[in-house]
């Protein structure tokens, strides 16, 4: 065994020591990753163990970037710290930040958690598997990601196994082949992208990163396959959209963390896929976290399924989109359901981002559609869309028809625009209900002209 083959299985057999010493305190901290930079801003412990907390800065190169990506917090550095460890249960958390803090928020707003602060000294109590992020000040925002534990680790020999240690790996695009697993170990940083066309049974599991450096273009694209999981990773800092499933079936995401920077980072897209589950997930992006598309005439949407995610919409962006391509002849059965949109900011083709919306640029039968228990903090634009356009904004085609749409128990934090909008009288929007939504804490009770901007071409719209 050479010496690099001694480092690395060291490494793995150092972990694995380390998680199991660590689960009789509650919570396994993750070995920190080579090459990447230690926070000095923050320093945290989670039942008094302390977990290695990451400052991560983004690397894009602003002399590249399209003249349209200007939004000032784009055009410099974007910072975050990041925690990252396997907890479940109550967990208590303490945090020490370089300086006094004087305001502290913790999202999402909906987990109820009160910090109390003593000194340089930030503590509360936090109940496990999640995500959380800690806004303290004008500081960069603390990530705090507690995983469950690992329910398959691959052994590292294992036929159909890529295996990635703790580490730094650079291996460019992976391409898998049927019945393959990416597995990237807590501590492993895989510089690259994953692949794949045709195949099914893939996944892509773990509690390490992947990390695009901003060089890989569409991190991942899998085309044309079925039965794909992924898994606890995180996947960051790609060129274009992060997660491309085309022509997809039986997908899910559980428990992925997505980090996007530049332009059009979409976090996870659905595009022509069916039998879709994103699950338990924290995005953050400057373009939208979740865009459902149709763009193939021939590949239609339906099954998708987003519960329990935590969004921020960081820049041109909103929390899950279904749109704007929509070439297919239908996109239905669509749940969003249990979700905390945090951000949604930026202009757009249609005025503006939302909270959320449905843009229909394609002439696809976008029907059956719930967003269910969801809370907006903050939309800076609109709060919520419905708007069918003339089929020209992304392609050339025609318009289509929106119908069959529920909100049902959505929060919105703040006052703002909901847009419902037909295209003509052959394409209208039709049959939306909201249920007990409130916007800025009072319940909506009718179609307010202050609220709604709804044109002629719309049927049936109710409030109750």
């Amino acid at each position: 065994m050479n010496k690099l083959a001694q480092l690395i299985s060291f490494s793995t057999f150092f972990y694995f020591i380390l998680v199991t010493l660590s689960a009789n305190a509650g919570i396994a901290p993750y070995p920190a990753a080579k090459g990447l930079t230690t926070s000095s801003l923050y320093k945290v412990k989670v039942d008094n163990v302390e977990i290695w907390t990451e400052k991560y800065v983004s690397n894009l190169d602003f002399e590249k970037l399209p003249d349209w990506f200007n939004d000032s917090l784009v055009r410099r550095p974007q910072e975050q710290h990041i925690s990252s460890f396997a907890g479940t249960g109550k967990m208590n958390v303490t945090i020490n930040i370089d300086g006094i803090p004087k305001n502290v928020k913790i999202k999402p707003v909906s987990r109820n958690i009160k910090p109390v602060i003593n000194g340089n000294q930030i503590s509360f109590t936090w109940e496990g598997p999640g995500q959380i992020v800690i806004e303290t000040d004008d500081l960069p925002p603390l990530y705090l990601f507690a995983n469950p534990d690992e329910s398959e680790i691959p052994k590292e020999t294992a036929d159909g196994v890529k295996y990635f240690g703790p580490g730094e790996h650079h291996t460019g695009y992976i391409e898998l082949k049927d019945n393959e697993t990416v597995y990237i170990a807590a501590g492993a940083v895989v510089y690259g992208g994953i692949r794949a066309n045709g195949v099914s049974n893939i996944r892509v599991i773990g509690r390490g990163i992947l990390d695009g450096n901003y060089e890989f273009q569409q991190m991942v694209k899998i085309e044309n396959s079925s039965n794909i999981r992924f898994e606890g990773v995180t996947i960051r800092n790609g060129r274009g959209w992060t997660n491309t499933l085309v022509n997809c079936r039986n997908i899910e995401y559980s428990n992925v963390k997505v980090l996007g920077f530049g332009p059009s980072s979409d976090g996870i897209n659905p595009a022509g896929s069916q039998q879709v589950r994103i699950k338990d997930c924290f995005m953050r992006c400057t373009d939208d976290c979740v865009a459902i598309k149709a763009p193939e005439t021939q590949n239609p949407v339906q099954d998708v399924l987003v519960t329990n995610c935590i969004m921020i919409g960081f820049a041109y962006a909103d929390g899950v989109t279904i749109g704007y391509e929509t070439n297919a002849a239908f996109i239905k059965n669509v749940i969003v359901r249990d979700c905390d949109i945090l951000l949604a900011r930026g202009g757009s083709r249609v005025e503006g981002h939302s909270g959320f919306s449905i843009i229909c640029d394609g002439p696809a039968e976008i029907s059956n559609i719930l967003f269910e228990n969801i809370r907006v903090e903050k939309s800076e634009i609109k709060l919520f869309e419905l708007n069918i356009t003339d089929g020209t904004l992304y392609d050339i085609d025609k318009p289509g028809h929106i119908s069959n749409v529920t909100l049902k128990n959505v929060e919105w934090f703040h006052e703002g625009p909901i847009i419902i909008h037909g295209f003509g009288p052959n394409n209208r929007v039709q049959n939306v209900t909201f249920e007990n939504c409130t916007i800025a804490g009072k319940p909506l009770k009718t179609l307010k002209k202050k609220i709604f901007s709804i044109n002629e071409f719309t049927d049936n719209i109710i409030v109750k």
